[in-house]
């Protein structure tokens, strides 16, 4: 057996697996740059999205005629409530006008569902006073700020408070983030 010939044997096998693992490297690296690439595209589309959503006009403008109604209606929520512990359960708090006009200068602004909620949240709250019972440790009628606690809670989930806090957080999180 010819020793050239063993080593141009050998040389050409090792030169066949090098060229077919050059190309799977090669192959494999341009199939992750693809993937990397798509990832990094698809992030980008969804962080402008997001900013987009969040900052634009109409996303700015939406979010304060919301907080706008938020707070005037939960002035007059406080108000009736306020009237009700200081007078007892025999108070009717209020007679709707003074919601359902909130609520139509607002109206814009209120989702199907918000209005929906709150039309069922009127409607308890100004079934209370006569119609309430509210018990103290001695049997008596007793109204308190305690008893208003799970009104407010109700309205805040029905305002969508927590969420909106949340959205706000993790705007003022991303802004404050330094690029890379």
């Amino acid at each position: 057996m010819d020793w050239w010939a063993v080593l141009q044997n050998i040389l050409g096998a090792a030169g066949g697996t090098a060229l077919v693992l050059l190309l799977a490297k090669y192959l494999g690296d341009r199939s992750l740059q693809r993937l990397t690439q798509r990832h990094s595209t698809e992030q980008a589309e969804m962080q402008n999205a997001f900013s987009m959503g969040a900052t634009s006009h109409m996303a700015i403008v939406a979010f304060d005629r919301y907080t706008g109604f938020c707070e005037e209606y939960i002035g007059e929520i406080s108000r009736a409530l306020y009237a009700l512990i200081q007078e007892g359960p025999a108070y009717r708090p209020a007679n709707g006008a003074d919601f359902s006009g909130i609520r139509r200068k607002w109206a814009l602004w209120l989702t199907q569902d918000i209005e929906a909620e709150l039309d069922r949240f009127e409607d308890r709250l100004l079934r209370i006073g006569a119609d309430a019972q509210f018990f103290g440790a001695d049997g008596s009628l007793e109204w308190s700020e305690g008893n208003a606690k799970p009104i407010i809670g109700y309205l805040r989930n029905t305002l969508a408070v927590e969420e909106l806090t949340a959205l706000r957080r993790e705007l003022v999180v991303r802004s404050s983030r330094q690029p890379f």
